[in-house]
């Protein structure tokens, strides 16, 4: 069987993604039920070998006590029979003699008495019978050499007054042999007193119970073990454990249950447990034991976990195999089953990629059944039209966009190219203002301008809104102020004027905060008005930080018949004004929390001493700090007016002026605001500063966008002079490339079609019909215009 993958990684695919689910879950369902009979299976076999072990421990202690008992009861009989008036000590001596001979396990036996109580001439008196190779023989015990007053088998019976069972030890000059003593104590009334006079023993070889403990077979290797009360061993298989204490073989690293388990068996318990490594190969095994009654020792079974389990891991093994062998082939028949159904969508998905490739009128699969893979191709073919349909409209939009995008961008050129930037830089007062809009265009406004020689117009002002329809009001409202405030009107009927056009074909209901000022700059007193705007803040040269505080009136483009009154504020020096739009206090911060009023006017206090530039460019940077990582909300301006003080002295009207600019546009408001400064010095016309301001621009916007190839820096210079004869002569000098505007005719501009018109055709006809006279030349590889004007 060949399985056909596709083009993509194969164990991507749906079919081996379908299969390894499916096989995962088996193996889930398969583990859990192995898991449970597994723990099942183990728990039966454990139960049931504690059962078999139990029996088996208890049938071998059954053995041993048929041993031990007759041993127990034949001198307890006779020290029983002794102590009565009719029977003598060689009655005793001959019955204990005759059962050593008739007892297989019975080793030997002793009667042994305290000293001077059997023979009044001896201190020993202890005649011993053994056995040895099939006859018994006598032994008298007793001497310097064995002095049996200090053996166990005597002593323990004489302390506890009662029979004894000793530890397992070497009878050395008794019976030479490992052995364990059952001693009875013998009393005699003498004087009407009970008193101890000896005791009787009987002794068993360790090599009675051998065969008994040998006999325990368990498993394999599982065998029997007989300890005695104190832990000392007394038959064990291995060799290398003879003579030693059970308790020391469970200390030498056998771990803790291990030890548990000796103590329990020394303690008289029974039980069963698994053990670390107690028997002879070290590793974990089952342990069963139980106490032998008559004796005090504990006889245990022991055998190898391993062993238990190992049918049963044998089997487990074998089923894995054929689990792993029918998982493997299910799995396999699972992905040829899923690869056929995938089939289909493994095509659907070939032409969807080519689709979205750029291939719209890629062929999709035709559906040969009704199910859901068919509804599926058919939904495809459907979004299929749709998306060429969208690509089409997503064209139309995107070019769309992009003609708006661009005309936003022209929009903000021109409203920021509206603003003036030539700040005002006189020695007596300083002004700077900025404006950060919050989208392409805005509705924020700033604008100062003179309308004297002695007196500057500033304004600042907030349009409700945003975007494009808020910076075209602003913009009318601009024009409205420099219109209406050139013309020497009062401020009331400068601002009157500007809020009744406003309110005029106003469908939307835009209207504008507004704030102006006109200060006479020789005295520093300034009558404003405030149409609904931010209260200005003004600071002493000492820190002090004030409100301004006075008559507001309501938005302009709100009510036309709205009469505005006007307020007088006098600079002294070293005070600044500051004006802003709520864009500042507004500004909102990641944690949701607003700039606030109170926050700029401590940020102002902190700021004395510094110049209008530096006061307007700290808050800004303040703000923006504040608000870093959130979107700018609405339009942020401020405009900064500082009050030096003034020495009373005109300055000296100069007859000539050089202004050297790079070739950049932004320096156009330069060369406007030294154009206004010298028509107030001079005292020139208004229509006449009007047409040099426009052939200025002209000329000078040519020379930046057309003269260089390269786009480094080049210098243009301005040279302004007054002659006696009521004429001014304008010289600008530019290093680029050579251009004669004398050469170029309006009719060759104007017999173009208006989308062929290239910009600044036109601009130059007006230049030269608005001055009086226009000179080209080129000298020293730069171009030389002169401009003469008359009024």
């Amino acid at each position: 069987m060949h399985i056909r993958f596709p083009n993509f990684s194969w164990f991507r695919s749906l079919a081996f993604r379908y299969s390894l689910f499916f096989l995962t879950a088996i193996l889930i369902i398969f583990f859990i039920a192995f898991a449970y009979s597994y723990g099942f299976s183990i728990k039966l076999l454990v139960e049931n070998a504690q059962k078999d072990a139990n029996i088996l421990t208890e049938q071998t202690i059954t053995r041993l006590e048929n041993v031990l008992q007759p041993v127990e009861l034949v001198p307890v009989t006779l020290v029983h029979a002794l102590e009565g008036p009719n029977i003598q000590y060689n009655d005793i001596f001959r019955i204990a003699r005759d059962y050593i001979i008739q007892s297989p396990v019975v080793f030997g036996t002793c009667l042994a008495f305290e000293p001077y109580a059997y023979d009044s001439a001896s201190y020993w008196y202890a005649p011993y019978y053994f056995e040895s190779r099939k006859s018994v023989k006598l032994k008298m015990l007793g001497g310097t050499d064995y002095d049996y007053f200090k053996k166990d088998w005597y002593r323990l019976p004489k302390i506890l007054d009662k029979p004894v069972w000793t530890e397992p030890y070497y009878d050395q000059g008794g019976g030479d042999t490992m052995m364990c003593t059952y001693s009875v104590p013998i009393h005699k009334l003498i004087k009407g007193r009970r008193v101890f006079v000896g005791v009787l023993t009987m002794d068993i070889s360790l090599g009675a119970f051998e065969k008994i403990v040998k006999a325990v077979k368990v498993y394999k290797t599982g065998y029997g073990f007989l300890v005695s009360q104190k832990g000392k061993i007394i038959n064990y298989p291995d060799p290398k454990f003879k003579d030693k204490s059970i308790i020391e073989i469970a200390r030498t690293g056998h771990g803790e249950r291990s030890m548990n388990a000796v103590n329990n068996m020394l303690a008289g318990k029974t039980g069963f447990t698994v053990t670390d490594g107690l028997n002879s190969k070290g590793t974990p095994s089952f342990l069963s034991y139980a106490p032998v009654a008559s004796t005090g020792w504990s006889f245990g079974v022991i055998f190898p976990a391993n062993e238990l389990l190992s049918d049963l891991i044998k089997f487990l093994k074998q089923l894995m195999v054929i689990f792993a062998i029918s998982v493997f082939t299910l799995f396999v028949i699972t992905i040829f089953i899923t690869r056929k159904f995938t089939r289909p969508i493994i095509r659907l998905v070939d032409a969807t990629r080519r689709i979205g490739q750029g291939d719209f009128n890629a062929k999709l699969p035709k559906p040969r059944s009704k199910d859901e893979i068919a509804q599926l191709t058919n939904a495809f073919a459907s979004m299929q039209v749709e998306l060429v349909s969208f690509v089409d409209n997503l064209q139309e939009a995107t070019v769309a966009k992009e003609k708006i995008e661009s005309e936003l961008n022209v929009a903000h050129t021109i409203q920021m190219g509206m603003l003036p930037k030539g700040f005002v830089t006189r020695e007596d007062w300083d002004l700077y203002a900025v404006l950060e809009p919050a989208k392409a265009v805005g509705g924020d406004l700033y604008d100062f301008f003179f309308l004297d020689h002695d007196h500057l117009c500033i304004a600042i002002a907030d349009v409700a809104g945003k975007g494009v329809p808020a910076s075209l009001f602003m913009m009318v409202t601009r024009t409205l102020l420099r219109a209406k405030a050139v013309a020497g009107l009062p401020l009331t009927d400068v601002i009157a004027g500007i809020n009744k056009e406003l309110c005029q074909d106003n469908p939307h209901q835009m209207f504008v905060t507004f704030f102006a000022g006109i200060i006479d700059l020789r005295n520093g007193v300034m009558e404003f008005c405030n149409c609904g705007h931010n209260h200005p803040y003004y600071m002493t040269a000492d820190g002090k930080l004030s409100s301004l505080k006075f008559l507001s009136g309501l938005p302009l483009g709100i009510f036309d018949t709205v009469m505005y009154k006007s307020s007088e504020f006098i600079f002294h020096p070293g005070e600044l004004l500051l004006l802003n739009t709520d864009g500042v206090p507004d500004a909102l911060a990641g944690n949701n929390e607003f700039f606030t009023d109170a926050r700029l006017m401590k940020t102002l206090s902190s700021l004395t001493g510094m110049t209008a530039k530096e006061t307007t460019q700290k808050l800004i940077r303040t703000v923006q700090d504040f608000a870093y990582g959130m979107e700018q909300a609405d339009d942020i301006t401020i405009l900064a007016l500082k009050y030096n003080g003034n020495n009373g002295v005109k300055p000296t009207v100069m007859q000539n002026v050089r202004l050297k600019l790079d070739n950049q546009l932004s320096e156009l408001d330069k060369l406007v605001l030294t154009l206004e400064e010298l028509a107030e010095n001079w005292n020139l016309p208004a229509k006449v500063v009007m047409e040099i301001n426009l052939a200025l621009e002209e000329l000078f916007t040519n020379i930046v966008f057309y003269a260089y190839d390269n786009p480094g820096d080049h210098v243009i210079t301005v040279d302004f002079q007054l002659n006696p004869d009521r004429c001014i002569q304008i010289v600008i000098t530019d290093d680029g490339k050579p251009f004669n505007l004398l050469e170029k005719t309006a009719d060759e501009y104007l017999a173009k079609p208006i989308e062929e018109r290239k910009i600044g055709g036109l601009g130059i006809h007006f230049v030269r019909e608005m001055m009086n006279a226009v000179d080209y030349k080129r000298s020293e590889n730069k171009n030389v215009v002169t401009l003469t004007k008359n009024f």
